[in-house]
C-alpha cells in the first residue's frame, strides 16, 4: 500500500538572514545559478509529481520584515514567470511574547498571491525558569498563531514542532518548554487555548 504525499517542501531555508544582497545565502547553487537553481528545483518537482502541491519553507518570515519582503519579491517573481510553486511555508519558531502583530497580515499577502500558506513548525519557547504568567503568555501566543491562520482563505493548517517538553529541541541557551504537553505529557493552558480556536 503506497501513501500518497500531497505537498513537498522542495525548497527550504535558502534566504539570507536579513533578506539582503541577492536576498539568498551563500552557497555553491547561488553564486553559479543566482535564484535559478529554486525555479529548477520546482520545475524538476512538478515534473516527478505534477499533483502535488510544491512549497518553499523559511524562517524568520512570520511578520512584515526585510525577510518576508525579499521571499515575497522572489515568490511573485517565480509566479509570473510560470514558476509552478504552490505555497509558502512559515516556521514560526517564536520566544514568548514575540509573535508578530503583522502574522496574520503577512500570511495574507502570500495568500492574495494565490498561494497556499501554512504554518509548519510552530512552537513557543520562554526563558527559563517558567512562571505562571510565561505559561500563560505561551498559550496566548499559541492561539494567536492559530487563529492568524484560520482567518486567512488559504493558510491550509498549522503543524507543531513536537509535542512533549520532555523531548523538545533548544535553539537559545536557557529557553526552553515550548510545547504544548508537559515532560509527563500533561497538557498546558496552551491546548485548551488552541483548542478554542479550533471550536
Amino acid at each position: 500500500m503506497f501513501c500518497k504525499i500531497y505537498a513537498w517542501d522542495v525548497v527550504n531555508e535558502v534566504l539570507n538572514e536579513d533578506g539582503s544582497g541577492n536576498k539568498l545565502r551563500d552557497s555553491l547553487f547561488s553564486k553559479t545559478l543566482g535564484t535559478g537553481f529554486i525555479e529548477e528545483a520546482f520545475r524538476t518537482a512538478h515534473a516527478a509529481d505534477p499533483k502535488a502541491k510544491l512549497y518553499i519553507n523559511d524562517y524568520g518570515i512570520e511578520g512584515k520584515n526585510r525577510k518576508s519582503d525579499a521571499l515575497y519579491e522572489l515568490v511573485k517573481g517565480w509566479k509570473a514567470k510560470g514558476v509552478p510553486i504552490h505555497g509558502v511555508g512559515i516556521q514560526a519558531h517564536f520566544k514568548e511574547g514575540n509573535v508578530p502583530k503583522t502574522l496574520q497580515e503577512n500570511l495574507k499577502r502570500f495568500s492574495d498571491l494565490e498561494l497556499d500558506v501554512a504554518i509548519t513548525e510552530l512552537q513557543v519557547r520562554y526563558l527559563m525558569p517558567g512562571s505562571d504568567d510565561k505559561i500563560a503568555n505561551q498559550a496566548q501566543d499559541y492561539s494567536h498563531a492559530f487563529s492568524a491562520c484560520e482567518k486567512v482563505d488559504r493558510c491550509v493548517g498549522v503543524t507543531v514542532w513536537g509535542f512533549t517538553d520532555k523531548y523538545s529541541f533548544f535553539f537559545d541557551t536557557g529557553y526552553g518548554e515550548q510545547q504544548l504537553w508537559t515532560k509527563d505529557f500533561k497538557p498546558k493552558p496552551a491546548v485548551e487555548a488552541v483548542r478554542k480556536v479550533l471550536k
